[in-house]
């Protein structure tokens, strides 16, 4: 079974694409309705509308997934419009979408085309019209403002995804830290550990090595003594070895 964790970039990806989809579609039935109602896209004029209406929707469509490849359309449909002074009102809309995920998900050479880009393509659209100085910049004020704001939304979205991304690398970094903190405290416990073994075992075995002798020495004059002896011996001998395997035990669970 595919994990939740798993599902949830799968869903996510196929949801941005159907909105994707679902946006392209209402950009192609505007785009008919104005080839429709604007006497002057007929014939030719009409053909070529419907080509670049086409274009611009597959592009809306994918504009998530080839970001750098849809604005370079985006921006030839947009000079094509320029020089050829009727076109698609609609064209607008498709531009401030793609302009909009470049900022987002694109390169950083797309990022940066798709605002200077838009804002070339608003000054030159304000330069064919020829309606004066005034006018002109007004215009170009108007059709410079939506560029820009799509293009600060897309931004901001990537400055938000860089920030997640960096809080989420800084966690993985802190749990890493705490990792290896936690497996110190473990090591040093342990050689702790170890060292106070060291004492207790050595204190026994010297205790041992004393009764041994004292055995010897009044093994002839006092049995007795020297059966107690060894057999203390014996039970310190035990205890050791009792209490060397509880550390082998212990150290092996903290493994």
């Amino acid at each position: 079974m595919i994990a939740a964790g798993a599902r949830r970039p799968f869903l996510s990806r196929y949801r941005c694409l159907a909105v994707d989809c679902a946006a392209a579609a209402v950009l192609l039935a505007l785009s008919a309705a104005n080839i429709a109602a604007d006497p002057a896209l007929r014939g030719w004029a009409g053909a070529v509308s419907a080509v670049t209406a086409l274009s611009l929707s597959v592009g809306v469509a994918l504009r998530r997934r080839v970001p750098e490849r849809t604005l370079l359309l985006a921006l030839a449909v947009c000079l094509a419009q320029i020089v050829w002074s009727d076109g698609l009102v609609t064209v607008a809309l498709a531009v401030y979408a793609i302009v909009s995920a470049a900022a987002d998900l694109g390169d950083a050479w797309a990022m940066r085309l798709a605002l200077f880009g838009g804002l070339a393509a608003a000054v030159l659209t304000a330069v064919r019209e020829g309606c004066g100085v005034g006018p002109g910049l007004e215009l170009a004020l108007a059709l410079a403002v939506p560029v820009t704001l799509s293009w600060a939304i897309g931004y901001r979205a990537r400055c938000r995804r860089r920030y997640r991304a960096q809080l989420a690398e800084r966690a993985d970094g802190l749990a890493r830290l705490r990792h290896e903190r936690e497996r110190a405290a473990v090591a040093a416990q342990r050689v702790e550990i170890c060292r106070e073994m060291y004492d207790l075992t050595g204190h026994r075995v010297a205790g041992m090595v004393v009764h041994a002798q004292a055995a010897d020495r009044v093994l002839d004059a006092a049995p007795g003594g020297a059966r107690r002896s060894l057999e203390l011996i014996g039970t310190l001998g035990r205890e050791s070895e009792a209490e060397l395997r509880q550390v082998r035990a212990l150290l092996r669970e903290g493994d």
